[in-house]
């Protein structure tokens, strides 16, 4: 028992060192796993017809959908922003219904919209990490 809650507090104290030290992209990526695991927990719950636990995480993955809403910076991100926020707003539409439905279609069509953001963004880290390389290395140049 004592293995287990200090495993916890490594895990915890872990995860929040990734979170502080993430760049922006790389918090949004985290974002969308976050959502991924819980809709894939939601969909388990649903199957076992454990009504509670499906509730609770699709209600996480919603809180999840929201920040992602929240963070938008429209006046910044002009179309794109729009287009992402209308795409949050239907997912948040499916995930309300499929709670209230028990439709695992909805869970599903979520959880594909979110993979395929989630590869988009993490794409753009990707890009965005070689270009702090490369500028921490012509950095060490001079």
């Amino acid at each position: 028992m004592g293995l287990s809650a200090s495993y916890r507090n490594y895990a915890q104290q872990y995860q929040r060192t990734q979170v502080e030290t993430a760049s922006p992209t790389q918090l949004v990526v985290m974002l969308y796993d976050g959502a991924i695991r819980f809709l894939y927990r939601a969909k388990e719950r649903m199957l076992a017809k454990d009504i509670e636990g499906k509730h609770i995480h699709l209600i996480k993955a919603q809180k999840i959908v929201m920040e992602l809403m929240s963070s938008l910076d429209r006046s910044r991100g002009g179309e794109i922003a729009v287009n992402l926020h209308r795409i949050y707003q239907y997912m948040l539409e499916q995930l309300v219904e499929a709670n209230l439905y028990n439709k695992s279609s909805n869970i599903d069509t979520v959880l594909s919209m979110l993979k395929d953001l989630r590869e988009s963004w993490a794409e753009v880290d990707k890009q965005q990490q070689k270009s702090r390389e490369a500028d921490a290395h012509a950095t060490k140049l001079y």
